[in-house]
């Protein structure tokens, strides 16, 4: 945990940078397009913290995908970002599942029907 927390204090600033950038277009997407603003603002710390730790998890996995430094960060930083969005978009599904199974095995009591009134 404390290599962990070591690793996060020597984070560059570009990483963040890119990072901020790709979470506020995703917050973007969910709030305008899938017309849910609160889901986007919730997903805004999962998805800073997945841009964040993915360059810490590929460089300790000792993974690159570029030789040019800047290309590597922005390549773990999308990564960790669609990874976490990914993580989002199946919870709120498993979640829709759960509550719609709950919803079917509801035993609702019918309505007790009233007959016209007699002459």
């Amino acid at each position: 945990m404390q290599d962990l927390l070591w690793q996060l204090k020597d984070t560059d600033a570009f990483t963040v940078y890119i990072a901020a950038a790709l979470v506020a277009a995703v917050f973007w997407f969910i709030r305008e397009i899938v017309d849910a603003p609160v889901l986007a603002v919730v997903s805004v710390p999962f998805l800073m913290a997945g841009g964040i730790l993915s360059p810490l998890v590929f460089r300790s996995a000792m993974i690159t995908f570029a030789y040019d430094q800047d290309t590597n960060v922005a390549a773990t930083v999308a990564i960790g970002v669609v990874t976490a969005l990914g993580l989002i978009v199946s919870f709120k599904w498993l979640w829709t599942l759960l509550l719609e199974h709950q919803a079917r095995r509801a035993r609702l009591e019918p309505v007790a029907y009233r007959s016209r009134a007699r002459r």
